[in-house]
């Protein structure tokens, strides 16, 4: 799906209250709301727009604990990968999982309510799954940004004067800021 300007101001919108009604994204966008509906819903049929969710504060929530859990499998088949896989899928701690480069083969975020919780997880859980040959964790000790948030500035045609990556992008909208 190619994206114009009137996409990429409807995803920025979007990014920064997922909660506003069409009407209201329509005028900040200057459409009218039909057509904005339909451009909504061509970027979640395009896979564009995956979903909808609220941003949750895991320590406010009892989850104090956050970690990144580097995991190295013994063989890296296909049958271990889906074996991987499916025991993440019953792991609820375990809130990302991404297939990395480097010495090990997964990074996971995981939550935790404490450390004897974030033990339980990797001693009694990670470590027994089959096929995993060694894990290694790095404690989270602040949070200084956490964004669900994607950048959309280089899909904006750069302007001939501005250097790459400084052409001007957004400008201010009374709901926060629209690509101009």
């Amino acid at each position: 799906m190619e994206l114009d300007k009137t996409d990429l101001r409807l995803l920025h919108e979007l990014q920064q209250d997922g909660r506003r009604t069409v009407v209201e994204l329509a005028e900040t966008v200057g459409l009218t709301h039909t057509p904005c509906a339909r451009r909504i819903r061509q970027l979640e049929q395009a896979g564009i727009i995956q979903g909808y969710a609220a941003i949750v504060d895991p320590a406010r929530l009892g989850l104090s604990v956050q970690a990144f859990v580097q995991v190295r499998l013994e063989r890296h088949t296909d049958e271990n990968v889906e074996q991987f896989h499916r025991a993440l899928e019953s792991l609820s701690e375990v809130v990302g999982c991404f297939a990395t480069t480097g010495a090990h083969d997964f990074m996971l975020q995981v939550v935790a309510a404490d450390l004897e919780s974030f033990g339980t997880l990797v001693l009694k859980k990670l470590l027994k799954v089959p096929g995993v040959r060694d894990v290694q964790s790095s404690l989270v000790l602040d949070t200084l940004k956490r964004s669900a948030r994607i950048p959309l500035s280089h899909l904006l045609p750069q302007s001939k004067l501005a250097p790459p990556g400084d052409a001007p992008l957004f400008r201010s909208s009374k709901k926060g800021s629209v690509p101009s």
